[in-house]
């Protein structure tokens, strides 16, 4: 388990880095590999796809030498690393440490954008801080909080990059309003059917410090686009991307 752990650790920190292709090795250092060139490529991805899950830890090139010290003793010097076991209470404080560090340098970014959205025409700041704003009236009744709801929806981050929707064919996505995050809750409750709201919301009321995966870091402020299709009764399922 150990070995795994390091393993894991090692291809996340590797793939940190960020290239977005494989780095193309010489003839020298492929004729050396014992690699099969086939294999490569799904193991680049595996090492992207590890890094993603520790994001929060942001890590550097300093603490990718230690990781790779305790990688090298742990598959080349057995005696060295025996009895060692991982301190899982001093990982986790690791980790919560540098993800909540990292969520309050997002928040100090995102002020600015919510003081500037705050200031479109026709937003309407709630109690909560929750910046709405009607794209398109509806003429149906409004949900409460024990319905559930067909939505089209579009996740933006501040700079307008897309990191989630509804798909484009196929049945829109039903939700329950009691499942999914405060901004939603809030914003779907002002809407009536038929209408289109936009709704920019601080991280408190989406995904707070830990973030949603790779795709949506902690503490930043998010832009979610929303049409509400039709109110059903009883539960329903919330939205993968929406806690």
């Amino acid at each position: 388990m150990e070995r795994l752990l390091l393993c894991t650790a090692i291809l996340a920190l590797a793939a940190s880095c960020r290239q977005p292709e494989p780095p193309s090795p010489t003839a020298d250092t492929a004729a050396a590999s014992q690699v099969p060139e086939r294999d490569q490529r799904a193991l680049y991805m595996l090492g992207v796809s590890l890094v993603r899950q520790y994001a929060e830890l942001q890590m550097t090139g300093e603490d990718l030498r230690y990781v790779q010290a305790g990688m090298r003793d742990a598959l080349l010097d057995e005696k060295r690393v025996k009895g060692s076991r991982l301190d899982q209470a001093k990982f986790a404080e690791l980790r919560n440490r540098r993800a909540t560090a990292h969520a309050a340098g997002e928040k100090q970014k995102a002020r600015p954008f919510l003081e500037q959205a705050a200031r479109e025409p026709g937003v309407v700041k709630t109690e909560s801080g929750l910046l709405f704003r009607s794209l398109a009236e509806g003429t149906g009744p409004s949900p409460s909080k024990t319905d559930r709801v067909k939505v089209h929806f579009r996740g933006l981050l501040m700079d307008g990059s897309e990191f989630a929707r509804s798909p484009q064919q196929g049945p829109p996505h039903e939700v329950q309003l009691e499942q999914v995050s405060r901004c939603w809750r809030e914003g779907l409750s002002r809407m009536k059917v038929g209408g289109k709201a936009k709704l920019v919301c601080a991280s408190d009321l989406t995904y707070g410090d830990i973030g949603l995966e790779y795709k949506v870091p902690g503490g930043a402020a998010t832009v979610f686009e929303l049409e509400l299709l039709e109110i059903l009764p009883g539960q329903g399922t919330p939205v993968p991307p929406v806690p």
